[in-house]
């Protein structure tokens, strides 16, 4: 028993047009009784592993969904104020935890990042595109993919990419240690990935938490495909096993890839650089773009700043409004499709407080 909601695999919905409101309830397990802002959702993966998430909902109509895909080794809680800044603005969000990372179970086996992209992300992905459809209308809201770090630099490989109309990373990169600038840089990432993660997968069967400066340990299989994928010339891109998975050139939206201006560990401008240009086959839009802290009101920001708390006096409004001016159809004076019913609504969006429904 537990205080969450399953989402469906393939919502049997999502191509039928307008969805009936009472099959969105069965299928998402609420009540219409109950309401609030922020639900604990199961988002199954297509394996057979529930991933623990939390859906944000604004108060009123959303219009339009934003995914927060996470960087490696960091919970999903760390995004929740973005993502509840994100609902003031009129956008349902869905937050996540990688198998075997914070609350998500790891399965039978130790996780892999390859898991964590192919089956994890193409999960929340299906859960964002269900909530899109969840409105009476003929058109979905328009879907955000907010990506940070690895959550950004799996879109290469993401199946169903072409559903996303815009894509918002920061720190998201190809990591090859030859892309760090050349000397102690270029040696510490040459370090790091040829010694110090296999070195604490033997030592300890994974990385700890604070061997990476902080956050979650990483899985071995996970780690280790960090450290195999670093020292190849194009990333995860250089990976022949990868190969029949790459989504890149199917991606149809706008993607504006943030690079820290102080993010020197873990996001040099190369790195970055190289992720636009995997999506140089594309029919959507890749850029790379420099984020300077102080022009934010922050003195530093590396590669975890931009979504701690204070982002949302001035850097979350840049961030957005630079999206938003992209893509049309995220911005608020846009007409989007009509919402629920009159009166049918607050199942979903209601009051800030917590709905249990037991999980059959």
């Amino acid at each position: 028993m537990s205080n969450s909601i399953s989402l469906p695999v393939a919502p049997p919905s999502f191509f039928e047009g307008s969805p009936n409101l009472a099959l969105l309830h069965a299928a998402l397990r609420l009540d219409d009784s109950e309401s609030n802002a922020e639900q604990r959702v199961v988002l199954p993966t297509s394996d057979g592993l529930e991933l623990q998430a939390t859906l944000f909902e604004p108060q009123g109509q959303a219009r339009a969904v934003a995914m927060l895909a996470p960087a490696t080794g960091v919970p999903q809680r760390y995004y929740a104020p973005f993502a509840r800044w994100l609902t003031l603005q009129g956008y349902a969000v869905i937050t996540f935890d990688y198998r075997g990372m914070g609350a998500s179970p790891a399965g039978a086996q130790p996780p892999s990042m390859r898991d964590w992209m192919l089956e994890d992300l193409p999960a929340v992905l299906r859960a964002a595109q269900y909530r899109a459809s969840a409105q009476v209308g003929t058109r979905r809201l328009p879907l955000l993919w907010v990506g940070h770090s690895l959550g950004g630099h799996a879109l290469a490989v993401l199946d169903g990419i072409e559903a996303l109309d815009a894509v918002l990373c920061i720190g998201s990169q190809l990591p090859s240690l030859h892309r760090w600038p050349a000397g102690h840089a270029r040696w510490g990432a040459a370090a790091f990935f040829k010694w110090w993660l296999p070195l604490w997968v033997r030592l300890a069967g994974r990385l700890p938490g604070w061997a990476l400066g902080g956050g979650l340990p990483i899985p071995g299989p996970a780690a280790l495909d960090w450290s195999r994928w670093g020292q190849m010339d194009n990333y995860f891109a250089s990976d022949a096993a990868l190969r029949p998975h790459w989504r890149a050139h199917r991606f149809q939206g706008v993607a504006q890839l943030w690079c820290v201006s102080d993010d020197w560990v873990f996001g040099p401008e190369p790195a970055v650089k190289a992720l636009e240009q995997a999506f140089t086959d594309a029919p959507g839009q890749a850029q790379t773009l420099r984020l300077h802290p102080q022009d934010h009101g922050f003195k530093e920001l590396g590669h975890f700043g931009a979504f701690r708390r204070g982002g949302e006096k001035a850097l979350w409004p840049f961030l957005l409004s630079k999206i938003e001016a992209a893509v049309p159809a995220l911005r608020p004076d846009v007409k989007k499709p009509a919402g629920f019913p009159a009166g049918q609504i607050e199942p979903l969006i209601g009051p800030r407080r917590r709905l249990v429904t037991e999980k059959a």
